[in-house]
């Protein structure tokens, strides 16, 4: 066959397929712009040259035209497009007579692609498997030609493409295989770009499902967590008062039979027997019954307690544990009032005693001439026991009534301390002792100024009576405040502190807590004054930040002075003495630091008899200096 029939059916092909020709478009000289991908551009035409064989035949590549751009007034960025390539659901795919790589594309404007006013657009799941596109800087998305297998598409810069998941409209079956690009889909609560007015384009509805982020560690999303219940009321004390059956208020008997819980002393259950209560009930003892509410849950539970909750039971422990947020407490008629009243007493002239929560160190430590004390106790020994003490006191001729509560009535009998000694009647567990002390026969000090012997062997060192008195007139301790006493090997000054104030907190320094033990004894001090070995500056960090505090003179006293000051609280007082050189230097420079409040120095001398004739004895001065805290405006 010769060349010019060989040629004759590619030249027939050429004039099928190829379309006519077209100018390139300028140039800008200005700007060099990016080449743009196939899909930017419509194309009208693809120039094929004669080749020997068909199936080898390649398209050129054709620049597409420059975008025109789009006036501000006449801007409409929410454009919808669609993927130009994309097969209808269930058609089949044309089979052409030539090859698809010399097919033209077909030229489709983007305004026919824009849905009818009052169309619904469907953005679901089937937009993950439409085919990627192009997102220009102007927001507007281009689709690309994703070339089926065995077939090869041109070369162009692929980017991901930004996915939105949510439910479809009412076409969204109708609409499922197509891809529906809907450019300005912006990360927004709607997702919808806003017009001017605040409202979306109209014909087109979007609706947008969140769902819950999903872990970066282990890709499970968290559940969402349910509506709580309705919160349980705090712990209720209910105090049943003394009667047999108990009386109750509105509040005590609504907590009970709401209550998920009872808790009781068995004589607290079964006073409760008769009201017919259907919570579950539980026996706790009395004195741990702040142990058995942390077991059980302080939620929604109520402790039964007899007499007085406050008074009586465990309310104060479960208050100081848990918080007052946590605790409510009502009241009742306790064994102390119950007992006051009896005897026509007024609360506010009766010192109570809680022998159940102290020991009878707390009572000797308060124990004054011509005062009234009422005790509760706790075991059947506790009036003989009170009753020795109040004689060890110098109280001989001190009245002790004995209030008993025998089933639901009260039974007060009196007796001289005396007469209740000697005696070996068994009384109430739960009996309240009114004291009234009386005169006293001078063995404890009713005012600061302790005698030689109180302090025994260590009276020789003890810091002079007329320093400790002063000291104690410008500490000016309160009840309620904490004290500490630095003094090396004597614990004078913390006895008298402790003496006058037995309610106060004291830590005393530098003594051994067996001696002090001893010392306490011998002068009437309670249970508040403890004792700490030897101790350094910086571990009084430690200790609870005081009101007021005594350093007396020594080693170290310019670490002291500073630690101290350090510590102390706002308002609170700092004395320090000085009975030598040095310390009187360590005072005058710590006074150039914070200057001083007041001074003082005592030239004492103590009176002797030696061979009939009075004979005076000089002793070193004591040097004082009061320094004072400022309180917090």
């Amino acid at each position: 066959m010769s060349d010019e029939q060989n040629s004759a059916p590619v030249a027939e092909l050429a004039e099928v397929t190829n379309p006519a020709p077209r100018k390139a478009p300028a140039r800008s000289p200005r700007k060099k712009k990016a080449p743009a991908t196939p899909a930017e551009a419509t194309v009208d035409a693809v120039a094929v040259e004669p080749v020997a064989d068909a199936a080898e035949a390649k398209p050129k590549a054709r620049r597409a035209p420059r975008k025109p751009k789009a006036k501000p007034a006449e801007a409409q960025p929410d454009e919808v497009t669609a993927d130009l390539f994309a097969e209808p659901a269930g058609a089949a795919a044309p089979t052409p007579d030539v090859a698809p790589a010399l097919l033209p594309a077909p030229e489709v404007s983007v305004a026919e692609l824009r849905p009818e006013p009052g169309a619904v657009v469907a953005v679901g799941d089937e937009a993950s498997h439409a085919p990627d596109s192009a997102e220009h800087s102007d927001g507007a998305y281009a689709p690309f030609d994703d070339a089926s297998e065995g077939e090869e598409g041109p070369a162009g810069p692929r980017r991901k493409r930004k996915r939105r998941r949510g439910k479809g409209g009412a076409d969204r079956e109708a609409a499922r295989g197509e891809q529906i690009e809907m450019p300005g889909l912006a990360d927004g609560a709607t997702g919808l770009p806003s017009e001017p007015d605040g409202e979306s384009e109209p014909g087109i509805t979007l609706e947008i499902v969140s769902e819950p982020a999903a872990d970066a560690d282990t890709g499970v999303a968290p559940e969402v967590a349910a509506t709580p219940e309705e919160s349980l009321p705090p712990l209720t004390v209910v105090s049943l008062g003394l009667e047999l059956p108990p009386v109750l208020s509105a509040a005590a008997l609504e907590a009970l039979r709401g209550a998920r819980v009872i808790l009781g002393t068995a004589d607290a259950l079964d006073r409760l027997s008769g009201l017919g209560l259907e919570a579950p009930q539980q026996l706790c003892a009395a004195d741990s019954a702040h142990m058995d509410v942390r077991v059980v849950g302080h939620a929604g539970s109520v402790l039964a307690v007899v007499g007085d909750g406050a008074g009586d039971g465990p309310a104060p422990e479960l208050l100081a544990d848990l918080g007052p947020a946590y605790v409510r407490v009502l009241p009742g008629v306790g064994r102390v009032q119950a007992a006051c009243a009896a005897l026509g007493l007024s609360a506010e002239v009766v010192t109570v005693v809680d022998l159940r929560r102290a020991p009878l160190a707390g009572l000797r430590g308060r124990l004054r001439a011509h005062c009234l004390f009422a005790l509760p106790l706790a075991d059947a020994e506790g009036p003989a026991a009170v009753a020795r003490l109040l004689l060890d006191s110098g109280f001989a001729g001190a009245r002790v009534w004995v209030c008993e509560f025998i089933a639901g009535s009260l039974q007060a009998r009196a007796w001289l301390a005396s007469e209740l000694v000697e005696m070996r009647e068994a009384f109430d567990t739960h009996a309240v002792l009114i004291v009234a002390t009386g005169p006293s026969s001078g063995v404890f000090a009713e005012l600061p100024g302790l005698s030689d012997a109180a302090f025994g062997d260590e009276a020789g060192a003890a810091l002079p009576l007329a320093a400790r008195v002063l000291a104690m007139a410008w500490l000016q301790p309160a009840a309620w405040e904490t004290g500490w006493v630095i003094s090396e090997g004597e614990a004078s000054l913390a006895l008298e502190w402790a003496r006058a104030v037995p309610t106060a907190r004291v830590r005393a320094v530098g003594i051994e807590p067996t001696l002090l033990g001893v010392s306490m004894a011998r002068a009437g001090v309670g249970d508040k004054l403890s004792a700490i070995p030897s101790a350094s500056p910086l571990r009084c960090r430690e200790w609870p930040v005081p009101e007021a505090v005594f350093i007396r003179g020594g080693v170290g006293l310019s670490d002291w002075l500073a630690a101290a000051w350090a510590r102390l609280a706002p308002g609170g007082r700092l004395v320090a003495t000085a009975e030598d050189d040095q310390a009187r230097a360590d005072l005058l420079a710590f006074a150039n630091q914070v200057p001083a409040e007041a001074w003082q120095e005592l030239s004492l001398s103590r009176g002797e008899t030696v061979a009939g004739r009075l004979r005076f004895a000089p002793s070193a001065p004591v040097r004082l200096a009061l320094w004072r805290k400022p309180a917090l405006s």
